[in-house]
């Protein structure tokens, strides 16, 4: 499963952990949410970029709005670790996949800079 949604999802350096859809009455429509989680060797400091040793786990959950698949929206939900960096202290770890800060994917926010054609 982790190869086809890697395709799919078009994101380097993440591993796909699991995938569900998820109903609830508090959203109007379902979510198809793929739990990912940086790749082993990949840890970088999300303020200076460079490589730094893991801390811990994290304490917290973060989501993302990723592109649509047909007609599901999809979000990725990743628990966070932490890097210990002599520069920038204890930090969240960078994504390869959103930049820090962002509630969005790289490739959503790159669709939305795409210039609009219009087609006659």
């Amino acid at each position: 499963m982790d190869g086809i949604c890697n395709r799919l999802l078009n994101v380097k350096g993440m591993v796909v952990e699991d995938a569900c859809i998820v109903d609830s009455p508090l959203r109007p429509v379902s979510v198809l949410e793929v739990r990912v989680r940086p790749r082993r060797g990949m840890l970088r400091c999300s303020r200076c970029g460079r490589r730094r040793h893991g801390y811990d786990r994290g304490g917290g959950v973060r989501r993302w709005r990723h592109q649509d698949f047909g007609c599901w929206r999809v979000g990725l939900v990743a628990s966070m670790p932490r890097v210990d960096c002599p520069e920038c202290g204890v930090v969240v770890a960078s994504v390869p996949w959103a930049g820090p800060g962002s509630r969005f994917t790289v490739c959503v926010l790159s669709s939305w800079s795409r210039p609009f054609r219009r087609f006659f």
